[in-house]
């Protein structure tokens, strides 16, 4: 939920704010709004390698790799990726999504595919004073990339 207030300085904040500023205060609702600050989300993304092998293990073609969403910066605010993205982070919260939406949801969009390798990756985006102290140092050398949650998933028969 959030609650808009009349900027303190102005005149309807200093006019009505012997009223509502006690509410907030004891409330707890008289903070900015932190959307960007003080932790902005982190890239994320899911790489996935699909394995077609026979009922030996051998495989019968070759493995095929790929990401979801496809761009794997963030930088795309198209509606289209943007629904990718959310999508990502929903089946990423849960692990047990990713068997139950993600995985029959790749096997059906690769025909023959017996199992899908599946990992998040996600570039951590480095604190204000790690940047302030390195600041001759590429942003793209500061981030900090790790593979969460690896499994191996069979397909759905």
């Amino acid at each position: 939920m959030m609650i808009v207030m009349g900027n303190g300085s102005s005149f309807l904040g200093r006019y009505l704010g012997q009223y509502y500023f006690a509410v907030a205060n004891t409330v707890g609702v008289n903070t900015t709004w932190n959307f960007f600050s003080p932790d902005p989300a982190h890239i994320m993304y899911i790489h996935y390698i699909i394995h077609f092998d026979d009922e030996y293990g051998n495989p019968t073609q070759e493995s095929k790799e790929f990401f979801y969403p496809e761009q794997k910066d963030g930088s795309d605010f198209s509606m289209n990726v943007r629904r990718h993205n959310y999508m990502m982070r929903f089946i990423a919260i849960d692990p047990a999504r990713v068997n139950q939406f993600f995985v029959p949801w790749v096997c059906k969009q690769n025909p023959g595919a017996t199992k899908v390798q599946f990992g998040l990756i996600l570039n951590r985006i480095p604190s204000l004073d790690k940047v302030i102290t390195l600041q001759g140092t590429p942003y793209s050398d500061l981030l900090t990339t790790e593979e969460l949650n690896p499994n191996v998933f069979n397909c759905p028969r």
